[in-house]
């Protein structure tokens, strides 16, 4: 309940003297008041150190606890990166998908050395969600800003495998039937060994073999080998 809604609250259910109403009253309009005037200094303050805000989640994270303090509105700022989009942004891509775009370029160069510049599109969106302490991002949204990034020759773009699993490229992988066939079975659970590609595939050792050792010197591919469990080929962009 609102200091508003308080106000009116005992206003109609109020047993006490007119006096006594009254006083109560506008010392909560006097709260009112005051908080009027905090939300505008902090939406002043946000505006004058935007930039700041937005490259450092301290920053956002103290102005947060603040808000959450003082019983204030999640959100009494603009940031773009926590925003859902307006109504403008849909229309222009602007604002928030901006936002959206240098972030996921970021991260995408942050993971390349790791999973070769490729990686699934759940992943990526799970990745970039744990990486921003706004609102979460939808896979839809995510998907809108890597065509878009595609478009401008920005990144690579978008693959489905024929699992259904959709990977986004940073950088071109330049993957043949045989490695895509991989991946797509890999991607049920982000590893394989060979005895199970071979199964699925009906190849022969040497050909599995010579793929699966070319994922891995492309750093798309990392072997683990266990004496208990033997080896396997973990797939970091799937994981």
């Amino acid at each position: 309940m609102g200091l508003r809604e308080i106000r009116d609250d005992i206003r109609k259910k109020s047993e006490m003297t007119v006096k006594e109403v009254d006083l109560m009253l506008h010392e909560i309009d006097e709260l009112i008041a005051a908080f009027k005037i905090l939300e505008k200094k902090m939406k002043k303050f946000e505006k004058e150190h935007g930039s700041k805000i937005k490259n450092s989640k301290e920053y956002y994270l103290k102005l947060q606890e603040l808000r959450e303090g003082l019983g204030l509105p999640p959100e009494i700022g603009v940031y773009s990166w926590s925003d859902s989009p307006s109504l403008m942004d849909k229309l222009t891509g602007k604002g928030y998908y901006d936002q959206l775009s240098l972030e996921l370029l970021d991260l995408g160069k942050s993971i390349t050395a790791k999973t070769g510049g490729i990686i699934s599109l759940a992943e990526l969106t799970i990745r970039l969600n744990k990486a921003r302490p706004g609102k979460i991002v939808p896979p839809e949204d995510v998907s809108k800003v890597v065509r878009s990034l595609s478009k401008n020759d920005l990144i690579v773009g978008i693959r489905k495998l024929e699992s259904g699993v959709k990977i986004v490229e940073f950088v071109s992988a330049d993957l043949t039937e045989d490695q895509e066939k991989v991946f797509s079975i890999a991607s049920r659970s982000g590893y394989l060994t060979l005895e199970e590609l071979v199964m699925r595939t009906k190849w022969s050792i040497e050909r599995a073999t010579r793929i699966l050792n070319t994922l891995e010197n492309q750093g798309l591919v990392v072997k683990d080998s266990d004496v208990s469990e033997g080896t396997k080929y973990w797939f970091p962009s799937l994981a």
